[in-house]
């Protein structure tokens, strides 16, 4: 059978185009979808592509996955309902996430961030920790007391891998653990986290959107909860307490991916980033970490170079055959990656050289793709003109507001009793939350980046998960914030959105506020407890600018 197999033409192509990347993508797919020669006319399927990536060291969120799949959709002839790659397309996807490894990609910025006179980002306090650490590579944050997947999962596989580590978790716990807890999540360089749902983790999740905002080398696990599912003590939730803790997860995963940050569902896979990270010596946002995941939406989509690819394609098909010839292959190549390649060079990646003689050879898309992705990686082809997209700010239709009214207006209608009133009598301008539903959309993140100041209220009439793992995210970015948070009463009937806490959850959210408060105080942010208190503080904060 294997003498009389011949390479096709599609075969050749991908023969000399070898080399480091090509050759590192065509072994993982043919790893995960079959050897060769069929490898290259096997189709990926939806639930398998994360994996791929994974395989090959790259981590993009399932944001990015969803929005590759789509743009391939898009871009293929006659594809119908199916959602799958095929190797071209995951092969541009490959490299452009190799690239983003190589370059980096910066975040935007925020019109909330302090600035000093001089309009220069304010320097964070340096804590003052002692001179002699023994400083751990990851400490290992998150889920706590009853979960045991440190033990079971985590460590086992960080002492396979040479990897040091500081565990918090202990079977008794005592106040002079809290002093060498803070010394080794300081000092450690990579803070590895997992939000489970064996437990509420409210501190957890407002603690990891804390460290994703504060430029810290995070790594985190995402687990969601289930409809009437009981917690760890035996306690079954509610549907609208299943609502929050999963709304509250939501969020955390858009505001770290949101970063550039890593966010997974296996911890394995997790370790092996975490490895990574530390293998290369590489930063969060500042160098960012998106040479393992490229940040989404907003900062970097990956999906838009397959459609760049089709367009420019179907720009020179003219005869609408499906094919392009050698000529406009180059024209393609100067046009996205700036070099100039005559046909002579180009047939000599195309075709074996048995084919070479062929100077009408014509290349199809995908074989268009695969050229290109090559070309790109390239030594003499790294000055390509594909610029990453990030969100300028002062483009033209961007509204800029004094301050964004955060919190759930409509539990203690806060915002239209006291604030807005207010607010109109100084002639400041506001920015209230769109969705109705417990999570931000879009057009909320979106917002708060062009507010002056951030207001949060989390009033004692609602849990408040994801009001304060917003709010804690912020201050890790150094935005300007005012905090107004109130407690749950811990009283017999604790009733919250109509429904009664238990005891163990009113004492979950509140340790929630406790955690929030304690990190505002240690970076300046003003917290009160009563809000025309905090919309006074707002009042002084605008004016006086």
């Amino acid at each position: 059978l294997c003498m009389s197999w011949r390479p096709g033409p599609i075969y050749s192509l991908y023969r000399p185009l070898g080399e480091r990347i090509t050759r590192e993508v065509f072994g993982a797919w043919c790893r995960r979808v079959g050897p060769a020669p069929g490898a290259i006319d096997s189709r990926l399927p939806a639930d398998q592509v994360q994996a791929l990536f994974n395989d090959m060291q790259l981590f993009p969120s399932n944001t990015q996955v969803g929005e590759m799949l789509q743009c391939a959709k898009e871009c293929a002839v006659d594809r119908g309902n199916g959602s799958y790659l095929t190797f071209s397309e995951f092969c541009v996807f490959a490299t452009e996430l190799k690239r983003c490894y190589e370059k980096g990609i910066s975040c935007p910025g925020s019109l909330t961030r302090l600035l000093d006179q001089n309009g220069v980002e304010r320097k964070r306090k340096p804590r003052r920790m002692p001179k002699v650490i023994a400083k751990d590579e990851v400490f290992l944050g998150g889920s706590c007391n009853p979960t045991t997947w440190r033990q079971d999962v985590a460590i086992p596989l960080l002492e396979t891998l040479g990897i040091t580590y500081y565990n918090p978790q202990v079977d008794e716990w005592s106040a002079d653990l809290l002093e060498m807890e803070f010394r080794a999540k300081e000092q450690a360089s990579v803070l590895f986290y997992v939000i489970d749902a064996q437990t509420r983790n409210i501190a957890g999740i407002i603690e990891a959107a804390h460290i994703a905002g504060a430029r810290r080398k995070l790594v985190l696990v995402l687990d969601r909860y289930q409809p009437g599912q009981k917690l760890c003590g035996g306690e079954t939730i509610s549907q609208l307490e299943y609502e929050e803790l999963n709304a509250g997860v939501k969020v955390l995963q858009d505001l770290v991916e949101k970063q550039g940050i890593p966010v997974f569902n296996n911890i394995p896979v997790a370790i092996n980033c975490t490895a990574k990270v530390l293998r290369d010596d590489l930063n969060g946002q500042d160098t960012n970490l998106s040479s393992i995941q490229c940040n989404n939406a907003d900062n970097h989509q990956v999906g838009e170079r397959l459609v760049r690819l089709r367009e420019a394609f179907n720009a020179l098909e003219k005869n609408r055959c499906g094919q392009i010839s050698l000529t406009d292959v180059c024209i393609a190549c100067r046009v996205l990656t700036n070099r100039k390649l005559s046909v002579v060079e180009l047939k000599s990646l195309v075709a074996s050289q048995a084919d070479c003689n062929d100077i009408e050879r014509r290349v199809n898309f995908e074989e268009f793709c695969t050229i290109i992705s090559k070309l790109k990686t390239a030594p003499n082809g790294t000055n390509e003109k594909w610029t990453l997209c990030s969100r300028p700010f002062g483009s033209p239709g961007v509204n800029i507001y004094d301050v964004f009214l955060g919190g759930c207006s409509s539990s203690s209608g806060w915002t239209d009793n006291v604030a807005i009133p207010i607010l109109n009598k100084h002639k400041l301008s506001f920015y209230r939350p769109k969705s109705k539903s417990k999570s931000l959309d879009v057009s909320d993140l979106t917002a708060m980046d062009n507010c002056y100041l951030l207001l949060f209220h989390i009033p004692n009439c609602i849990r408040g998960l994801t009001i304060m793992a917003t709010a804690a995210h912020y201050i890790g970015l150094g935005c300007n914030v005012v905090l107004c948070i109130e407690q749950i009463p811990e009283r017999r009937k604790s009733i919250v959105e109509n429904e009664l806490l238990s005891s163990q959850a009113v004492n979950d959210y509140n340790r929630g506020r406790v955690y929030l408060r304690d990190l505002a105080i240690r970076d300046d942010i003003p917290v009160f407890d009563n809000i025309e208190e905090a919309i006074q503080c707002v009042i002084g904060k605008l004016t006086a600018c």
